[in-house]
This record gives structure tokens, C-alpha cells and sequence, in this order.
């Protein structure tokens, strides 16, 4: 390979560059207490959210903002500027803790039914997690966060995306593995639309990125 096909070049702005995986919480209904044992992580979102879960380990792994424009005709002079007609934002997340607490929360909290109680078909002699669905009801929207930390020079720095107002996109769709796979793990692949919080100001009504990256 020959190097004088290719830009030589430093990074314009050191230390910018994210690497790794995203941890993921979603805010819980209005009056739900910050779980202790994780109210470092997502400090400022909990603060926000008034509450939220932090959904274990997983990863988030899309991220698409969709930017929809008008497109008024003129007949007889210039097209006129376009103007945004709707801005959303569809995240993708797989969850790999099946714990169907989080599932009922990410999924509105006015959905599904969850109990912790003797179970009515499985084989215990204890209590077991419940959660049952369906109905026609209207799903309630959740503020998200994603979390992604890395070291440079030997600090940690961290980039958060919040969403403000998403509710799920699709239902649960889960591909089991076989005992012996070489990654036996199934995982809930998780899609939320994000829609704009119009209570909010304008330009800050879908979403909001903060980073350390970048910072001296």
C-alpha cells in the first residue's frame, strides 16, 4: 500500500474520537424513586426524569434522526426555502437482562400488567415476575438516556445522549439461541420513536448530546 494515496494527518481535535458501547436508561413514571445503587450513573438525568432505571447491560445500537422537509410547489416563481415538517428520532437498543420490570417500563407502563406473586403456570413453589399484555390502550411516552464512557489520558470522560418524549415503535420480537451456540444469549431488540416535546423551546425539543470529548 502505497502512503502517498492517503492524507497524513492528525486529529483535529485530540481525544475525540467514541469508542465502545452505550449503557441505557429509560425515566420512570412521575414519583418513582431513584434506585440507590445506581443514582451515581446518570446523575443529571435522573434529576431531569424525576426517576428512571437503569435497563443492565445491553447496548444501544442505532441511532437515526429523521429530518422530514415540506414540499410546497410554486407555478409560477422559485420553490420556496424548505422548512422542516417533522423531526423524529429512532434509537435501537438490545437488551440482554430479561427482567420484565424494565420491559413493562420501556414499553409505557400502562401496557402490560406485571405482578410478583405464585405463579399460575410455572413449576415454583415461590414468587415469580409477571407480565401480561394486551388491550387497546394509548402507550405513554418516556424520556431515554444513553450513556458512553471512555478513558483518555487516563480520565474518564463521558458522552450522554437524552431523548426527551419516545414511546416504542414495535412489539417484542426475540430469536432464541441454542444451548450450545457460541453466543447462547438471547437478547430483546428494543426500537423507540422519539417525537418532539413541543412544551419544550424550539430547538430543544428532541433531543440533547452533552461530551467531555473534545475538553482540555
Amino acid at each position: 500500500m502505497a502512503l502517498g494515496h492517503y492524507q497524513q494527518t492528525a486529529q483535529a481535535v485530540s481525544g475525540t474520537t467514541l469508542l465502545g458501547g452505550w449503557q441505557m436508561a429509560v425515566a420512570g413514571t412521575a414519583g418513582t424513586a431513584v434506585n440507590a445503587a445506581t443514582a451515581g450513573l446518570f446523575a443529571g438525568f435522573t434529576t431531569f426524569a424525576s426517576g428512571c432505571t437503569i435497563l443492565g447491560i445491553g447496548n444501544m445500537t442505532g441511532f437515526t434522526e429523521n429530518i422530514e422537509f415540506t414540499t410546497t410547489q410554486a407555478g409560477n416563481s422559485k420553490e420556496p426555502d424548505k422548512a422542516v415538517a417533522n423531526h423524529t428520532a429512532t434509537i435501537t437498543f438490545d437488551m440482554l437482562e430479561f427482567y420484565t420490570p424494565n420491559l413493562d417500563i420501556i414499553r409505557g407502563s400502562n401496557l402490560d400488567t406485571t405482578t410478583n406473586t405464585a405463579g399460575t403456570y410455572i413449576q415454583s413453589a415461590g414468587t415469580c415476575k409477571t407480565i401480561s399484555t394486551g388491550g387497546l390502550t394509548a402507550v405513554d411516552k418516556k424520556a431515554y438516556a444513553f450513556l458512553n464512557t471512555k478513558m483518555v489520558a487516563g480520565s474518564t470522560v463521558e458522552t450522554i445522549i437524552v431523548v426527551y418524549s419516545a414511546k416504542i415503535e414495535a412489539g417484542l420480537t426475540w430469536s432464541p439461541m441454542s444451548d450450545h451456540d457460541t453466543d447462547p444469549v438471547m437478547v430483546t431488540p428494543i426500537t423507540i420513536t422519539a417525537e418532539l416535546d413541543t412544551a419544550r423551546t424550539a430547538g430543544d425539543q428532541l433531543f440533547i448530546i452533552e461530551t467531555d470529548l473534545g475538553e482540555a
